[in-house]
Parts: structure tokens; C-alpha cells; sequence
């Protein structure tokens, strides 16, 4: 379907934590388009589990295996390819990130609120989503946290876009990164970052974006870890691939000193290269 070079740190662990029939059933689907991330927050007492997935798109006889009966009939309704592709992608991230044991990924529900917000009825975690064209993630939460996560493709066609949300004080930013980061990929990390503490705030972009405006970012070979003016008590990380950017916003309190590129290098390590997957 897609197509790829290999993935650094490719999780090895992801079978073990979910002996689901779906991962029997699709073997090479599972090692080639699911990674699953566990993360452990060391600065709340006792430490707060979390849990990242990211898939590549799957094909719809796999969706099969993962959707409820009632989810099948919404899929079948939509018309438009792009749409069928989120609904696959947010569905089968969020299942995968809150799944436990042997759960089987059907009966697993995700629904939405008000605002469209993801919902996991009947589980102990949060859980917040995103997808691009081919690549969706979901994060999986403890309950005490507040999170968002946001994944975007480094698109130069849509950079005119970023710019009309970008102020000033945050083009200034770009120092601080270094010569080698292009301009769009900059944009990209300050995009969705606000993406990410907008699902926070449950508010989408339906408030003024100077609400949203980032105050401060600092990068190492992993990543960026960004602050926000209006919001000193949440942090981003971000990190960039060849093709995409993925970041996510924490509380600051919940990270114990330095946990924050502690993160960086994981998701470094075991996010996947590129977006463009192919699953034999």
C-alpha cells in the first residue's frame, strides 16, 4: 500500500503487551504497520502509565476485525476516501492504545463528545487521537493527567497557513533551533503543538490562537521541548521525521527533572521514519 525504509528502535515488545486475536490474525500488518510506546511519567506519585500507538493505514478487510458491528454501518456511510481512512486510522490507533491483555479490539468503543473529543466508555484511561493521510497515533492516559498529541505531514503547500497563526515573537524562535531545521518543518513543530494543547483544552481551534501562542522551545538531537506563554503548567516534545512532525503535550508537573527528553528519545527511537508504510 505504502512504502518505507526500516524503522529505528522498532518496538519488540508490542506482542507481549497485546495477545489479541487481531495480532494472531494479521501478523504482518502488526510487525509492519502497528508501534506501541509505553511511557511512565515519574513525577506523579505513584508514577502515571501511558500509552502511544501509532498504525499505518489499513486495509479494509483488516477493519473488519477491529470495528464493532455498529462501527462497520458509520464506516459503510462514508463516501469519501479521506474520511474512511481517518475513521480507520483514529478507531484502530485508540483501540490499540487502550487495549489491556487479550482484549479484543471490537468491543472495544470509542466514541466522542459535544466537541468531538474522543471518549473510551468504560475504561480507566483517557485517550486523545490524531491521523494524517497514512499514519494515525493515539495516546492512552491516566485519568489524574491532562494530554493532547498531533501529527502533521511537513506540507510547504500548506505553509502560508501556519504563517497567519505564527506571531513575531514566535518566528524568533527559529534561532534557537539552528540552521538545519527548514523553515516549514519549524512551522510544523509550533502547528502542532498548538494542535496538541488545543485537545488539552478540548477547545479545538475554536478560540484565538494567540491563546495558544508558544513561548519558549529548546532542542536537542531528539527533539523539541517547547513552553507556552499563557499555559507555563504543559509542555511539548516534539520530534521530526523525514516527512512529518509528531508532538505532544504533557503537564510539566507530572514530569520528574528532565523526563521531558527523556520522552524526546524515546518516541527519537521508536516513532516510524516516514509516513509512507507498506505492509506486505
Amino acid at each position: 500500500m505504502y512504502a518505507t525504509s526500516g524503522f529505528p528502535g522498532r518496538n519488540e515488545v508490542s506482542q507481549s503487551m497485546i495477545q489479541n486475536d487481531f495480532a494472531n490474525r494479521y501478523p504482518d500488518y502488526w510487525s509492519q504497520g502497528v508501534w506501541i510506546i509505553p511511557l511512565q511519567l515519574e513525577g506523579t506519585s505513584p508514577p502515571a502509565s501511558l500509552n502511544l500507538s501509532v498504525v499505518a493505514l489499513p486495509s479494509e478487510s483488516v477493519a473488519t476485525d477491529f470495528l464493532s458491528l455498529v462501527e462497520q454501518e458509520e464506516y459503510s456511510r462514508f463516501q469519501y476516501p479521506r474520511r474512511r481512512n481517518s475513521y480507520l486510522l483514529g478507531k484502530l490507533a485508540a483501540k490499540l492504545a487502550l487495549a489491556r491483555g487479550d482484549d479484543e479490539l471490537s468491543a472495544i468503543a470509542v466514541d466522542h463528545g459535544i466537541l468531538n473529543q474522543p471518549i473510551a466508555s468504560g475504561r480507566s484511561s483517557k485517550v486523545t487521537v490524531t491521523h494524517s493521510d497514512t499514519l494515525g497515533a493515539a495516546l492512552a492516559y491516566d485519568q489524574r493527567l491532562l494530554a493532547g498529541i498531533d501529527l502533521e505531514l511537513i506540507n510547504e503547500q500548506a505553509r502560508d497557513a501556519m504563517l497567519r497563526i505564527t506571531s513575531a515573537e514566535e518566528e524568533g524562535l527559529v534561532r534557537r533551533l539552528g540552521t538545519d531545521i527548514a523553515p516549514t518543518a519549524f512551522l510544523t513543530i509550533l502547528w502542532t503543538a498548538k494542535e496538541a494543547i488545543s485537545k488539552v483544552l478540548q477547545t479545538g481551534f475554536t478560540v484565538a490562537m494567540e491563546l495558544f501562542e508558544v513561548k519558549s522551545l529548546e532542542r536537542n538531537k531528539y527533539g523539541v521541548v517547547g513552553s507556552f506563554r499563557h499555559f507555563p503548567q504543559l509542555v511539548s516534545v516534539s520530534v521530526v521525521r523525514e516527512d512529518y512532525v509528531f508532538s505532544m503535550v504533557l503537564p510539566a508537573k507530572a514530569l520528574a527533572e528532565g523526563e521531558e527528553f527523556r520522552i524526546l528519545e524515546l518516541m527519537h527511537n521508536r516513532l516510524p521514519v516516514c509516513s509512507i508504510i507498506t505492509v506486505d
